[in-house]
């Protein structure tokens, strides 16, 4: 009788250690699946991943080539902008000398005198003798 009940027990352990290791195997079974399954939505994940960024790569350049032209074309407009900053100041000072010197023919129709026309109208004794000259009095 002994050697029943021995191998009684030694099958009743091999019977539990069997279904031990069966619900272990089952066990790892569904985490290796589990495992796959979120293995393939990581693969996903990363695909969409890289998919946005060649997107941004191409927004990022089309955008890069963009402000490079708006750049070139800020500098082409500065360049116009100084152009006709200097034609206005070119203008300006061929209109205050054309004002200054219709001016000094207004005060030499008038009578003035070559010392009055230096200190009104800044200019040199030659050319206040030269307007006197030209514009003065035509009545002689």
């Amino acid at each position: 009788m002994e050697i029943s009940t021995l191998l009684f027990a030694t099958t009743a352990v091999l019977l539990i250690l069997f279904f031990y290791l069966a619900f272990y195997v089952n066990k790892l079974s569904k985490s290796l699946r589990n495992s796959d399954a979120e293995l393939k939505q990581l693969k996903q994940y990363t695909s969409l991943q890289q998919k946005q960024l060649k997107e941004l790569a191409h927004e990022l350049q089309t955008m890069t080539k963009a402000a490079y032209g708006v750049g070139k074309r800020i500098n082409q407009l500065a360049g116009q902008i100084r152009e006709l900053d200097d034609r206005q100041e070119e203008f300006d000072l061929k209109e205050q000398g054309s004002h200054s010197m219709q001016q000094a023919i207004a005060l030499v129709q008038k009578g003035a005198t070559i010392d009055e026309l230096m200190d009104t109208c800044e200019m040199s004794r030659g050319e206040a003798e030269l307007l006197i000259m030209v514009h003065g009095n035509q009545s002689e």
